[in-house]
């Protein structure tokens, strides 16, 4: 997938390694699931998901942009690497047409066409959904039974 951010265009390939070793899945899964819930974001959730935009925009340019890269390993390098994508993502919501949830979606669909991740992705999403429905349940039982 390409990205443009003001002038520049950035390949954006969610590769193995740097995936895994960021620990992005789950952490997209709950932005995912929070960006969902009523359909409109509170002001925490927002700041929740500018937050963690270039902590997956980074991840994504890893594998075809060496000026981001850092050892995934030890996370030598990664504060640095985090403060370009931090710059990056300022400079797309500096921009006229900047939506956090277009930016977010563009994302998460690069993450998505991945093929490794595609069946891993939908099947956590799934379980997170469950989860919160079941939570739901709870507390609407909890509900009728303060009523009866």
């Amino acid at each position: 997938m390409k990205l443009k951010i003001g002038e520049r265009e950035f390949n954006i390939k969610f590769g193995y390694k740097p995936t895994l070793k960021s620990r992005i899945i789950s952490k997209l899964v709950r932005m995912s699931a929070a960006a969902k819930t009523d359909g409109e974001a509170d002001m925490e959730t927002i700041e929740d998901m500018l937050l963690f935009l270039p902590e997956l925009l980074l991840v994504g340019l890893q594998v075809c942009h060496e000026e981001f890269r850092y050892d995934y390993d030890t996370g030598e390098g990664r504060e640095e690497q985090l403060d370009k994508a931090f710059a990056l993502t300022g400079e797309y919501m500096d921009g006229k047409d900047a939506d956090i949830m277009t930016f977010f979606n563009q994302l998460q669909e690069a993450l998505l066409q991945d093929s490794f991740l595609k069946g891993l992705f939908q099947k956590e999403q799934k379980k997170q959904e469950a989860a919160e429905e079941r939570e739901r349940a709870r507390q609407m039982t909890a509900k009728m039974q303060e009523k009866s």
